[in-house]
């Protein structure tokens, strides 16, 4: 149970800057099929965090623990890192909107591959060996960071409030980061 609540504590501070939700919630303004397109959504990210869990419960079997614990600390400082990294946030173009649901099922399966998200839930599935634990509180932390953007829109991650709130979860992440890499050294 431990691997549920670390991966969605995880996943929700990773995606605390809007991104994915940003980039849904412009995705459902293009389209018309919106519900087949959330679907989508969550069914790519869902199967994106299965293969990750899958790669991390291996990675338990086949490594030691201090490797482990490394990759936990990378997983977390990449992703503080890429909550302080403020590059322009991917928005769908017009072409997506045109996309029939299987060939847009198909770009989002490789859009979100190996995301921050996917990388956290993999870490701390090999931390744990209990990847669907893993992948199913990396998925609720996840829809949880993307609700306050499906909810009130792609200019709430503007405010100032959403700034200080990244940055916040960014200094966590960094905390968190570098006290695993202190424990694989045994400091």
């Amino acid at each position: 149970m431990d691997a549920i609540m670390l991966a969605l504590v995880a996943v929700a501070l990773a995606n605390a800057d809007g991104r994915a939700g940003r980039f849904l919630s412009d995705l459902l303004a293009l389209r018309a099929d919106r519900r087949r397109t959330v679907a989508i959504a969550f069914g790519a990210f869902g199967a994106n965090a299965l293969i990750a869990a899958v790669a991390g419960s291996i990675a338990n079997r086949m490594i030691g623990q201090g490797v482990v614990a490394l990759l936990l600390a990378l997983a977390l400082l990449t992703a503080a890192g890429a909550l302080v990294w403020r590059g322009a946030a991917a928005s769908p173009a017009e072409r997506e909107a045109e996309l029939p649901a299987p060939l847009l099922a198909a770009q989002l399966l490789l859009v979100q591959f190996g995301d921050r998200s996917h990388v956290l839930i993999g870490a701390l599935a090999a931390t744990s060996g209990a990847g669907v634990w893993a992948a199913a509180g990396g998925f609720i932390g996840w829809v949880l960071a993307l609700l306050p953007v499906l909810a009130f829109g792609p200019g709430l991650t503007a405010h100032r409030a959403a700034s200080v709130i990244r940055w916040g979860a960014a200094a966590i992440l960094l905390l968190w980061g570098v006290r695993a890499a202190m424990t694989a050294f045994g400091l």
